[in-house]
């Protein structure tokens, strides 16, 4: 990676994000949702910020994720909800966050469309996890995800027919599904490096229907 400082991360991101025109889903019956990916500079290493999602929520408990979530009826738009749903989980708030773009829509098997925006922090800011959400608040090397070291691709059956999951290891913790998946995106189109040799496209809208079933 030859960018040092997140002026040059943020020229490098606008440059390939604004080349192309993400994939917006609208099938029916699903719900609308949103993430934000952020982004920080700390001690010579870019880092993205997850969460830890408790063992109390009703969906994806205990897993690895972004802040976000449902998009309420008082959200303007999905970027809105993006950034509602960050400062409710993590208390960073949006002021802090400069929105550098959108990644495609991806569905998820408990039928919502997921939305991902990329969110620099320039600033240095304290982080407030919500307890009722957020088990535990993670910073991760963005490094990670440049290689295929701490990568790995697993075979999920699916109404009979084999489908990719993408894995990644970081200290004691696995990250994987959506999450995973927007990641992977993100490193495809910003950096050019794709881990998976499986040519899977969970945004493309044509396999919704045979993937629910």
């Amino acid at each position: 990676m030859n960018i040092s400082n997140l002026t040059e991360l943020e020229a490098l991101i606008r440059q390939k994000l604004q080349s192309r025109k993400p994939l917006i889903l609208e099938p029916p019956d699903f719900k609308r949702s949103a993430v934000l990916m952020p982004i920080f500079f700390d001690k010579g290493q870019f880092k993205f910020i997850l969460t830890k999602r408790t063992d109390s929520l009703k969906y994806h408990k205990g897993e690895i994720s972004f802040p976000g979530g449902r998009c309420e009826k008082h959200d303007k738009n999905l970027m809105e909800t993006a950034l509602r749903e960050t400062e409710e989980e993590i208390g960073v708030e949006r002021k802090h966050i400069k929105v550098v773009g959108r990644l495609d829509d991806l569905f998820t098997i408990t039928k919502y469309i997921i939305t991902p925006f990329v969110g620099l922090i320039y600033e240095k800011v304290e982080y407030k996890s919500n307890d009722d959400e957020v088990a535990e608040l993670l910073q991760v090397p963005l490094d990670l995800f440049l290689s295929k070291e701490k990568f790995q691709e697993k075979c999920w059956v699916r109404n009979g027919t084999n489908y990719p999951l993408y894995y990644y290891y970081w200290n004691n913790y696995e990250i994987w599904g959506a999450t995973a998946y927007i990641i992977n995106q993100f490193i495809e189109i910003v950096f050019d490096f794709q881990p998976s040799e499986i040519n899977f496209k969970r945004t493309d809208p044509s396999i919704i229907d045979q993937f629910l079933g």
